[in-house]
Formats: structure tokens, sequence, C-alpha cells
């Protein structure tokens, strides 16, 4: 292996956990500078080619897929869709889940299938999320790091940003959430690569009262329909 690459590759790693430590800590704005490692980990382009540090240190690496979204004409989890006997409309958890603690640290993270392997240059093009508009996780990566303040702020919010700023349940925004879930899954395989054990939410925050839950998708059965 390239020992310029993988020191570089090890640094890169660092800052993903020192963003997620004050992310933990109350400092939610760091999910832009983690933005901007995570397109360098994971969609980093030069002249049209891939360019991520991730693949070029370890070319050969398969981590977890995601869980796929997986549409019903019924139920989603415990959540039931009312439906005439000729509606077609469709009902979907998002593959992620969102801890809301009691001090006000609301986190999320991707929810995989151990059972199905990608290549990591192709872990990055899995759908995320069809709310609050279709994206995968390079484009979640891609729109935040590019445009919305990881690296470059554009002169005004692009479609994908606008509707990534809307706030979730408990305040976050779908951008930071998205963010931080892929966070939390890029320091495991930096912890997996690299042995060691990354910064985690204090135990006096998880082991009081908190809430995890799934976004939920209803949408027409021709909506959700992959292009």
């Amino acid at each position: 292996m390239n020992e310029y690459l993988k020191q570089q590759l090890g640094e890169s790693f660092a800052v993903v956990d020192t963003c997620l430590a004050c992310i933990y800590r109350g400092d939610l704005h760091m999910y832009r500078p983690l933005a901007g490692q995570l397109r360098l980990l994971l969609c980093d382009t030069q002249r049209m080619a891939d360019n991520s540090l991730i693949r070029r240190a370890y070319p050969n690496l398969k981590v977890s897929a995601i869980a796929q979204i997986e549409w019903s004409a019924e139920k989603s989890g415990e959540v039931h869709l009312d439906k005439t006997e000729a509606a077609i409309n469709r009902i979907a958890q998002m593959p992620f889940e969102i801890s809301a603690y009691e001090n006000g640290l609301v986190i999320a993270d991707v929810l995989v299938d151990k059972e199905r392997m990608l290549p990591i240059q192709e872990w990055g093009e899995q759908r995320l999320s069809f709310d609050p508009v279709r994206l995968s996780i390079r484009r979640v990566i891609r729109e935040v790091a590019d445009k919305g303040g990881g690296a470059h702020v554009d002169s005004s919010a692009s479609a994908e940003l606008r509707l990534m700023y809307q706030r979730t349940p408990h305040g976050a925004t779908y951008a930071e959430l998205f963010v931080i879930a892929i966070g939390r899954f890029v320091q495991r395989i930096g912890e997996h690569l690299f042995k060691y054990q990354g910064c985690r939410v204090p135990e006096n925050i998880t082991s009081a009262q908190h809430e995890k839950y799934r976004l939920l998708v209803a949408a027409h059965q021709m909506d959700v329909a992959e292009p």
C-alpha cells in the first residue's frame, strides 16, 4: 500500500472522529466539515474519474450495503396504510434510524444489511431516502460539501439543499442527520481499517431516556419507481 495515502487516510478518519465528537457536545454545525471529509473519502473526483481516498488506499474493500427501501401497499413497521380497493399508494420506512436524547442531541444511523457486501466505490450510489427528495448517499455528500458549506457555498441553495434544510420532528435538518448518519458509518470503516475505537455519544446521555424512530414515506406507486 502507498504509505502516503495510508497516512492521509488515517488523518481524514481522525477529522471525521473529531467532527462527530463536536456534534455529540452540541456543535451541530460541525456536520459541514464532516461533509467535506466524507466527500474526500467517498466521492472525490479528478477529471471526471473517481479519486476517492478510501478506494485509492483500499481498492478491494467491501462494506455492508444499507438496508433496501421496501415499499408496501399495506404497512411499514407498525404503520398501516388505509386504502380503497383501487388505490395504488405505497408506504415505506427510510433506511436510517434517528435517536433523540433528553439533552437535545439528535443523531442518526444508516441501517445496514450485513448479508450484502458492496465494493466501496459502489456504496455511495445506494438510495438513502425518498423524503424530502430522492437522494443517494453520494448526492447528499456532494450537495452539502460542494454547495452547502462543507467546502463551498453557492450564492443560492440548490433545490435538493432547500429540501434537505427542512427540519425533522426533533428540530435537526435532513442535511444534518443524513451527513451524521453517513459519518458514523464511515467512522466504523476507519475503526476496522486502523484498529482503534473512535468517539462515542457519552454514556450519561445514552443511558438517559431517549427516542428512536425512522422516517416514513407514503407515495403514489408511480412516484416510487426507480429512474
